[in-house]
C-alpha cells in the first residue's frame, strides 16, 4: 500500500526542492525548520504561498506558528 503525503509533507517537500534549486544542497525535510538560514527562506516562501486555498493556508499558518515559536526561543 502506498502512503499518501499530507498537505504539510507535500508543502515541505516542495520548499525543500525549491531551496535545493537555489543552491542549498544540504537542506532536507528535517533541517528546514531547525537551521536558521533555511528557516528564514522557508518562512519567506510560506508567506508567499498564503491565499492559494483554505486547506493550504491552514497548514501554512500552523507552520508559521511553529517557526515563530522556534524564533522566540533564540
Amino acid at each position: 500500500m502506498i502512503k499518501r503525503l499530507s498537505v504539510k509533507d507535500k508543502l515541505i517537500k516542495q520548499v525543500v526542492t525549491k531551496l535545493r534549486k537555489f543552491g542549498f544542497v544540504h537542506v532536507n525535510e528535517n533541517n528546514i525548520i531547525i537551521d536558521e538560514v533555511y528557516r528564514l527562506y522557508f518562512l519567506k516562501i510560506l508567506k508567499e504561498g498564503l491565499g492559494e486555498n483554505a486547506e493550504t493556508d491552514k497548514v501554512i499558518n500552523q507552520l508559521l506558528k511553529r517557526i515563530q515559536l522556534i524564533n522566540n526561543k533564540h
